[in-house]
């Protein structure tokens, strides 16, 4: 009995033994908690640890068809201009407009002399010749600021120095002298002072009142699809083409003048409501061309496109008057 628990003991021995004798296998790692040593302030923004970029989607495919379409819609007649506007460089409307503008005003304004050769009151009769002068003078920077040639383009400077001679002029006399002055420097070709948008060439309250005038014009003749297909479809077109060409053009001219305006301290609501008017009166002068232009093409010209950007236009103006003139709110001359 002895010798057969002495065997036992010695085989549980051996078993244990055998037991340790295994290799113990590695416990799996655990990260320590991150605890974050910042003061954070719930109003302090932690810095990225890595740059975030989005995803960038796949490229759809576009059909022959669809790229043509595409490409007619964005190549109108004025896109290159309207795109210009978006790039927040000055945009100008077509040069041929602008010039027959300028044909226009010196017409306009030598009649005007004509008609007032008896008075006694030059002051108060010649206001039309210096809301003129003042918006001739504005038309002539635009095309001596535009890339593309025209015939005004070299003598821009001299038009405007003799466009602001006629404004300031205080008799008939210095009127017609200034007017012939006018006439001269169409001709020139003399490139003469260097022109940017940032000056002032324009006194404002003249050149505000040409808006109106300008715009009234064009609303007697386009206030209903019939008649501006009439006008349009006549040799009056260039007048109306011009008329919007120049409303553009005065609105960009007058951003430097927020001096004289009620609020002279307002330079970006002044610069942001002239833009808003210019930019307006562009895309109507593109919608009356393209209505032209599909009208000549057998196509069924869009009045819509014309009406909306001209309404676009005259209520931009009036949401400026209230806050810069709100006595002119609704005039239309």
């Amino acid at each position: 009995m002895r010798t057969i628990l002495t065997f036992s003991v010695l085989i549980l021995a051996l078993c244990i033994g055998c037991t340790n004798s295994q290799p113990v296998k590695d416990k799996p790692k655990v990260n320590p908690p991150i605890t974050i040593t910042e003061d954070l302030d719930s109003d302090k923004e932690l810095p990225l640890r890595e740059k975030l970029e989005p995803a960038t989607p796949p490229e759809e495919e576009t059909s022959p068809a669809e790229q043509e379409s595409a490409e007619e819609e964005s190549t109108g007649i004025f896109s290159e201009a309207l795109g210009k506007y978006a790039a927040e460089t000055v945009p100008l409307p077509p040069v041929d407009d602008l010039t027959a503008q300028i044909d226009e005003y010196v017409t306009k304004i030598g009649k005007t002399l004509d008609d007032i050769g008896g008075s006694t009151k030059y002051a108060d009769d010649a206001a039309d010749i210096v809301r003129d002068a003042n918006a001739l003078a504005l038309v002539a920077l635009a095309l001596g600021l535009n890339e593309v040639d025209s015939k005004y383009k070299k003598s821009a400077s001299q038009i405007i120095d003799s466009a602001k001679a006629l404004a300031a002029a205080k008799n008939r006399e210095e009127g017609q002298k200034a007017h012939v002055a006018l006439k001269t420097s169409l001709t020139s070709q003399s490139d003469g002072k260097t022109l940017v948008w940032t000056d002032k060439i324009a006194d404002l309250k003249p050149a505000m009142k040409a808006l109106p005038n300008l715009s009234s014009a064009v609303q007697r003749v386009s206030d209903t699809e019939a008649k501006l297909g009439r006008v349009l479809g006549s040799t009056q077109s260039q007048r109306v083409y011009g008329q919007l060409a120049s409303l553009a053009v005065i609105a960009q001219g007058c951003i430097p003048n927020v001096a004289e305006t009620s609020k002279p301290d307002a330079e970006e609501d002044w610069k942001k409501h002239c833009e808003e008017f210019r930019d307006a009166a562009l895309r109507a002068n593109a919608a009356a061309h393209q209505y032209a232009k599909d009208k000549a093409d057998g196509k069924e010209p869009n009045y819509a496109a014309f009406n909306t950007n001209f309404k676009a236009m005259t209520e931009s103006c009036d949401s400026c008057h209230k806050i810069f003139y709100p006595s002119a709110v609704g005039k239309s001359e």
